[in-house]
């Protein structure tokens, strides 16, 4: 499964359906067919899929398989196609007499169920799957140990759902803890849960408030709970957070999130917000940034503005062919005039020789830049890391259940 991620990772779809291919047990390459069918949607993706699932004998693998299936096809945007395949996969289960065995398969479903946005129907399944397995501690000793990897799975899925349900998800996880005596994490969750009703309730600035304190990883976490405008504000800031604090690789994904929720889901931040956080890009010497908020910002004056601070900010860094590229592409007759003539025979240009060009006093960013540095760069300390989570396990993640979409697939 690590070679199917990592090819398709790199966008390198034909190696990855080999690498799925090669896989010898049948679910477990139908999993691994059907992230490639969500990055490469191919018929013959599809046909490899129903070739691997005539494989599959048993009862309870067919029912998740048949989830499985369904999840790839609603990926697909094959949404009937899709509820077949979940429709086999319910009926499947309902016929298993082992309350353990149903228990584990339900979540199964409920997991793929997530994955295709079906929380409603989801949270019902995972609340029976709950149900079924409470019954069976006292008939077998694999229950609690099935139970604890349903929790972790109805937390995972919370923690991927982008709007105010995953609360329910939250706190069915939290009772499960509960139930067997997990405090540590019941009580990790009861404080996201708290976390999660402050930012649907105070907005942007109960997110802002965590990366003040240095919580990258909870503002991070709580973001998704945000209007689209306002999440896509909040992660260009993020963004220059991590470049502040020397961690570009995570500042520029981060971006290219925001400008994905600015440019292809069309809600666009005021004008404002964002020539100001592209000033404070400029601050740190951040150019490329900048350049391309330049490009969303609608008002053309302001647009022209940012594009000369750019160029000057270039042409300061003695790349004066630069400079002057993005100074010619300047809309504003007078603004483009402006900034040709500074760049016109100057070695050395800089906002103490005409700029600033905008009038007024400067946007600020939400948070000071000295406050809270050191607690941020504690919490983000490697590319790609994640904050430590309170109350984890890491011994055991649930992976028998889990059926998600691998980290990094495309």
């Amino acid at each position: 499964m690590e070679r199917v991620e990592s090819y398709l990772s790199k966008g390198d779809y034909r190696r990855a359906l080999e690498a799925a291919d090669a896989i010898t047990e049948p679910l477990r390459r139908l999993v691994a067919l059907a992230e490639v069918a969500v990055a490469f949607p191919r018929d013959e993706v599809l046909a490899r899929m129903l070739e691997t699932l005539n494989l599959i004998r048993g009862r309870p693998e067919r029912a998740v398989a048949y989830s499985v299936i369904g999840r790839a096809l609603y990926s697909l945007d094959r949404d009937r196609d899709a509820g077949v395949y979940f429709e086999r996969a319910l009926e499947t289960a309902r016929s298993l007499r082992s309350p353990r065995v149903k228990g584990e398969v339900l979540a199964a479903i409920a997991r793929n169920l997530v994955l295709s946005e079906g929380y409603g129907d989801a949270l019902e399944l995972f609340s029976r799957s709950v149900e079924l397995l409470q019954t069976a501690r006292g008939l077998s000793s694999y229950a609690t140990e099935a139970l604890i990897k349903v929790a972790r799975l109805v937390e995972r899925s919370a923690d991927e759902i982008p709007n105010e349900r995953a609360l329910d998800f939250y706190g069915l996880a939290r009772d499960v803890y509960s139930s067997i005596f997990f405090s540590l994490q019941a009580r990790h969750l009861e404080s996201k849960i708290k976390l999660a009703e402050d930012v649907l309730k105070r907005g942007k600035v109960a997110v802002e408030d965590l990366l003040e304190t240095g919580e990258v990883g909870l503002a991070i976490e709580m973001a998704r709970f945000l209007p689209l405008e306002e999440r896509a504000v909040v992660m260009l800031e993020l963004s220059y957070w991590f470049h502040l604090h020397e961690q570009p690789k995570l500042g520029r994904r981060v971006f290219d999130d925001a400008l994905e929720i600015i440019l292809v889901g069309k809600f666009k931040p005021r004008d404002g917000e964002i020539a100001g956080i592209a000033r404070r890009f400029l601050r740190i010497g951040v150019l490329e940034e900048p350049l391309t908020l330049a490009g969303v910002i609608s008002n053309g004056r302001l647009a022209s503005e940012i594009l000369g601070e750019v160029a000057v900010a270039y042409a300061r860094r003695g790349d004066i062919g630069k400079a002057r590229s993005i100074a010619e592409g300047i809309r504003d007759e007078s603004v483009k005039n402006r900034v040709l003539e500074m760049l016109e025979g100057e070695s050395h240009v800089g906002h103490e020789q005409g700029l600033p060009l905008i009038s007024g006093g400067e946007e600020r960013g939400a948070f000071p830049e000295d406050g809270g540095a050191r607690e941020v760069q504690g919490q983000v300390e490697q590319e790609g890391g994640d904050p430590a989570r309170e109350g984890d396990d890491s011994r055991d993640t649930g992976d028998a259940l889990q059926l998600r979409r691998p980290e990094g697939a495309g």
